[in-house]
């Protein structure tokens, strides 16, 4: 059996002192709200903004993702859509896309520009553990359900609810 070092032993209380700190920043301070708003708290809503404009920047079509009000549809829908521990889940993506980029990048991904923002996305989209590009799929697919739902949007691309046939 090997002999515990003190060396070990420093970087044994090095590694859990940043798990801990790692779980202090990622973990869900608040679970109420922004003022306003169904589920999300702050934080979440401005991650959802700075993605909001990356996915769905002005020019393509008639509104852009702020104009288009993404993060507080956002907040409804899942609000609506998911129980408590989904949410939760969802919340903690969002968290740790925030905090993610800390290490690497020096800011909060809300700090980032645009386009270090796609680099980050473009990573998390292409990542070989599967769950950070399953996770990112997921918020991607509520924020474009919040997005394409916006009348101007649905008018622009065409849709129509129903089947009445003929022209």
């Amino acid at each position: 059996m090997a002999e515990l070092s003190r060396r070990h032993l420093l970087l044994g209380t090095a590694a859990v002192a940043m798990a801990g700190g790692a779980g202090a920043v990622l973990a869900l301070r608040s679970s109420s709200p922004a003022v306003g708003f169904v589920s999300l708290n702050d934080e979440e809503l401005g991650v959802v903004a700075a993605l909001s404009e990356l996915w769905f920047p002005a020019g393509v079509f008639p509104v852009d993702g702020l104009e288009a009000d993404v993060p507080r549809r956002v907040d409804e829908i899942t609000g609506e859509i998911l129980a408590e521990l989904p949410l939760a889940g969802f919340r903690y993506v969002l968290r740790t896309l925030e905090w993610g980029t800390v290490a690497r990048w020096g800011q909060t991904f809300t700090q980032l520009s645009i386009a270090d923002r796609e680099v980050v996305v473009g990573r998390w989209s292409e990542a070989t553990p599967v769950a950070r590009r399953t996770a990112i799929d997921a918020v991607k697919a509520v924020l474009a359900m919040a997005y394409f739902s916006h009348p101007e949007v649905v008018k622009t691309i065409g849709w129509r609810v129903g089947c009445g046939g003929g022209t």
